[in-house]
């Protein structure tokens, strides 16, 4: 117990040093630093911007004492928000906005795309709302919550739309080009089924394939029970296996009520005891176990030999091909 305080107490000090270290160098005070940001924000922009969480940005990888981040929101729609590093001393002696990295942009349009991006995703989230449809968007993903159990022609429908009109407006949305759509239907508790995009620069986003979100919690149980099922198969071959790190989810997307869950696998050695070793393993067999997403249930369960291992690339790449469903459209 005393330990923990003496820790606790010992990272208070450091803090403390570095924010004396920072004025000791002659960096800026914070309420001049935020006194300063908002006569510039008043100047220099056309919104009633505010701010928060204003913070010394100064470390060991940026040893300007005068560099500050801090949060910019619109106080008109406070969900319109962004993150801005500068230069607090420039920003007051010479009205000068150094952000520091890549970033040389105004804040003002700054401002602009971020606004841009809020209200179009605003309205995609109004219309899939009417169809009884919750949508929330983040950089790398969004979540669709289907209060009705929707049927497969129904969920396609509803996705392919929101594709297009995420494509239709590509230049003004913030979002990733490796984009995933996490769908909660009522069976499930969590976001589970995923759909896959990907785009280039100044292409469209582009499904490329179903499956299951790692991060949700219904996954974490289809894997334990996907990961019981297996052992226990894997016992009673002749020959033995060990399950190797690498694995990949496959939905069918004609019903969306079976799945594949393949796992490759390597011979048993006493040897790899760790996921490190394990992962090193040359992959000899992949198991196919086909099953309901909603209940578990394995379908039927078939297992390859790989005859030759240096093929695992190849293999890993094109196994898509051979399941016997459609995992896009």
């Amino acid at each position: 117990m005393k330990t923990s305080i003496y820790i606790g107490m010992l990272i208070l000090v450091i803090l403390g040093g570095l924010s004396s270290c920072a004025r000791l160098f002659g960096g800026m005070s914070k309420d001049k630093a935020a006194k300063t940001l908002d006569r510039y924000l008043k100047k220099h922009t056309q919104q009633a911007l505010g701010f928060t969480n204003l913070t010394r940005f100064w470390n060991e990888g940026n040893m300007n004492p005068n560099m500050f981040s801090v949060e910019i929101f619109d106080e008109q729609t406070p969900e319109i928000r962004f993150g801005l590093h500068f230069d607090a001393k420039l920003m007051n002696e010479k009205d000068s906005l150094k952000q520091g990295g890549f970033q040389t942009q105004s804040i003002q349009k700054q401002y602009n795309e971020v606004e841009a991006d809020f209200r179009i995703k605003q309205r995609m989230i109004a219309a899939l709302k009417k169809q009884g449809i919750a949508l929330d968007f983040d950089y790398y993903s969004a979540q669709l919550q289907f209060k009705n159990t929707p049927t497969p022609e129904f969920l396609k429908e509803t996705l392919t739309a929101l594709i297009a009109r995420m494509n239709t407006n590509k230049s003004d949305l913030l979002s990733s080009n490796y984009f995933e759509f996490n769908l909660q239907t009522p069976p499930y508790s969590t976001a589970v089924l995923q759909a896959k995009t990907t785009s280039e620069e100044n292409e469209d986003w582009k499904l490329t394939s179903f499956s299951l979100n790692t991060q949700a919690e219904d996954y974490k149980l289809i894997e334990k029970s996907i990961e019981q099922e297996t052992t226990h198969y894997l016992k009673q071959l002749d020959h033995q296996y060990q399950m190797h790190p690498a694995s990949k989810v496959y939905v069918n997307t004609d019903t969306f009520k079976e799945a594949v869950w393949i796992q490759f696998l390597s011979d048993a050695s006493e040897a790899d005891d760790t996921l490190v070793k394990r992962s090193m393993a040359a992959v000899t067999a992949v198991i196919f176990q086909y099953f309901n997403p909603e209940t578990h249930h394995i379908i039927r369960t078939e297992l390859t030999p790989i005859d030759h291992p240096d093929s695992f690339e190849a293999y890993w790449e094109g196994i898509e091909t051979q399941l016997p469903f459609p995992t896009h459209w």
